[in-house]
């Protein structure tokens, strides 16, 4: 092995996290706060840097929304960034999430890009302010609607795009602009023959001349702030889990799905 490959192999195993050694049930009494995440050098560092490119191509010059690690996938009302789960970081913890919930929401490439372009597209309406717009409410409903933690999918779906999929851009009006922002984003969408004929093309056709006009214009609102950050996050993974199972055993219960 020559010296370059050792020297590789030596900071490989330096970054490796200690935890990755321990036993499923081990790791599951380790803190959230312990587990040392970053997104700086994990999986997800690539992907925000294409949706970054994505943006670029769009035309959105102005504005790029900050990502931080978290307890789940949200964009606070009013802030120009969104959180990621912390299983998203490491693949042995998306297994783990998998294990526990029988699912990892955003845990592959594909999953993860559809996701960050749906969080974006929430940053970019903070950061522009776009929901406040008459227009904006003509396409997608009033913002002010009762937002619930659980929802239903609507029957009228030739309405809506479908991006994470379970009718999720039916659940409120943010989300159905923050959903066809992301399939409007998507490279190789062909979102104009995909919706020919349906509804929802009129909305996409929208976000595509909005974006059009506010590609050029520095962002209204800029806050860099990190809402529940997983530094601060005290709990066990085995805390995390049951909490998280019995919110969603609760939803199943009623035929809803998380937001």
């Amino acid at each position: 092995m020559t010296p370059s490959r050792n020297i590789a192999r030596a900071r490989a195993g330096r970054r490796r996290p200690w935890w990755t050694s321990l036993s499923d049930e081990a790791l599951l009494d380790v803190p959230l706060a312990k587990l040392g995440l970053t997104i700086a050098g994990s999986r997800l560092e690539p992907l925000l840097a294409r949706l970054g490119r994505e943006l670029e191509r769009a035309g959105i010059r102005r504005f790029r929304p900050h990502a931080w690690l978290s307890t789940g996938w949200f964009t606070p009302h009013g802030m120009t960034g969104f959180a990621i789960p912390f299983y998203a970081a490491h693949p042995r913890l998306v297994v783990l999430e998998r294990r526990m919930i029988g699912y990892a929401e955003g845990g592959d490439a594909m999953g993860c890009m559809r996701i960050l372009r749906h969080e974006a597209g929430h940053a970019i309406d903070n950061a522009y302010r776009l929901h406040r717009r008459a227009s904006w409410r003509s396409h997608f409903g009033p913002f002010g609607e009762p937002y619930r933690s659980t929802y239903r999918p609507r029957g009228d779906r030739a309405q809506f795009v479908e991006n994470i999929g379970h009718g999720y851009a039916t659940s409120h009006p943010c989300e159905d602009w923050a959903e066809t922002f992301a399939v409007w984003l998507a490279p190789g969408s062909r979102w104009r023959t995909r919706y020919a004929g349906l509804p929802a093309l009129r909305k996409l056709c929208y976000v595509n001349e909005l974006v059009h006009e506010i590609r050029d214009l520095p962002p209204v609102v800029h806050v860099r702030e990190r809402v529940d950050p997983l530094a601060e996050q005290r709990a066990t993974l085995r805390e995390y889990y049951a909490r998280k199972g019995t919110k969603l055993g609760r939803a199943r219960l009623r035929g809803e799905f998380l937001r």
